[in-house]
């Protein structure tokens, strides 16, 4: 690659110039909002598409969604040559969702088995791969990061979608119990995969409202900067976003609007 001159960066205010890293508890609508997010921004379902990832087929009973279904690495590959190269031909689509990163895992590790033995270094399982230790997680890492940074020159936006749970965390030498946050459900090295590459890092929390011992109510929220227990982040300028924000009537105006 040759050389690039340096020049002054000017930000796009176009969200499809964003990658975004959506997790939340289930049945939140995160499936939902890249839907109307395609929808509400193009006014057209093509523009879009959703990737079921291995098990996961979380779009059987939403309208108006383009779908495909990918269940090997290979189908990956294959997908991402056939995103680039008919781009403008085949299709037209501006923003790619992988529904939901932790069915992408396996499949990668699946790939990294594959690659260990086509260079001669025999295994049969992930861990042992490419002489075992770190290496694993190093080649799995790379695999999708390159894998999404391709996407991302060729002009796609990315929308990628997990779950969440809440994990104890306790800091080195900290001898207390330490203290909760709710974040993904992947180990922290595949955790890094999308939270070091990604421009948005969201949470989607359902807010109850108890009275009496009985739940009276409650919000939807998604949250776009973390507070101390939900671990969320952008790379915006300091308050250019707000703290969260609420899933109601016509959330993907707003989404697309807030971002």
């Amino acid at each position: 690659m040759a050389f690039k001159k340096p020049t002054i960066n000017k930000t796009k205010t176009d969200i499809q110039s964003l990658t975004i890293y959506l997790r939340s508890v289930k049945k939140w609508g995160k499936s939902t909002l890249f839907r109307d997010l395609i929808l509400e921004k193009y006014g057209d379902a093509e523009k879009g598409l959703l990737v079921g990832v291995g098990a996961e087929a979380g779009y059987n009973i939403l309208d108006n969604l383009n779908v495909t279904q990918v269940e090997s690495f290979k189908d990956m590959k294959e997908l991402k040559k056939w995103l680039i190269n008919e781009k403008g031909k085949e299709h037209d689509i501006k923003m790619v969702a992988f529904d939901v990163v932790e069915e992408l895992i396996p499949l990668a590790e699946a790939e990294v088995v594959r690659m260990s033995n086509a260079e001669g270094k025999a295994c049969t399982t992930f861990n042992g791969a490419f002489g075992g230790y770190g290496e694993p997680r190093k080649k799995l890492q790379k695999l999708l990061k390159d894998y999404f940074v391709d996407l991302r020159k060729a002009g796609f936006g990315i929308f990628c979608i997990g779950h969440t749970k809440v994990k104890n965390v306790k800091e080195k030498g900290d001898e207390t119990e330490g203290y909760n946050i709710l974040t993904s459900t992947l180990s922290n090295d595949n955790e890094s995969i999308f939270a070091d590459i990604f421009d948005c890092v969201l949470t989607g929390t359902i807010e109850k409202t108890i009275d009496s011992k009985k739940i009276t109510g409650e919000e939807r929220r998604l949250y776009m900067r973390g507070n101390g227990y939900v671990d969320a982040g952008c790379r915006f300028a300091p308050d250019s976003v707000p703290e969260y924000i609420v899933y109601e009537s016509n959330f993907a105006r707003t989404f697309i609007d807030t971002l």
